[in-house]
């Protein structure tokens, strides 16, 4: 079996076309990547990440737990960056603070993915 994701915005279909793609599903979406289980070389022993590239990445079932949490790590990771970034713009941004007599008012607050500092 394999499943797909990493689903392809359909404005890239449009722009790039869907060589080396996967798909299309039956609503006609693309992906980029797929992970394919029981029917690849290791059967049930093992699954496979594939993408458009035919690069294949055998991975043993036994380890997809372990494999799940460094994923995870790596993608909270990511988000701390991405969130640090959007910090760092704010600051370098034209954005005022106003202080109270209890805390510091920081605005504009929606431009800012979890902003650290409580108000």
């Amino acid at each position: 079996m394999k499943i797909n994701f990493a689903k392809v915005p359909a404005h890239d279909v449009d722009t790039f076309g869907d060589e080396n793609l996967f798909g299309p599903d039956a609503s006609g979406d693309f992906y980029y990547n797929y992970v394919e289980f029981g029917t690849n070389a290791g059967g049930t022993e093992e699954v496979v990440i594939v993408d458009g590239c035919d690069r294949i990445m055998p991975i043993a079932v036994d380890s997809i737990p372990e494999l799940i949490a460094a994923l995870g790590e790596c993608y909270k990771i990511a988000q701390d960056i991405k969130n640090a970034e959007s910090i760092t713009d704010y600051v370098n941004s034209d954005a005022q603070a106003h202080v109270t007599p209890t805390h510091i008012d920081y605005e504009p607050l929606s431009s800012v993915a979890n902003w650290p500092f409580a108000n």
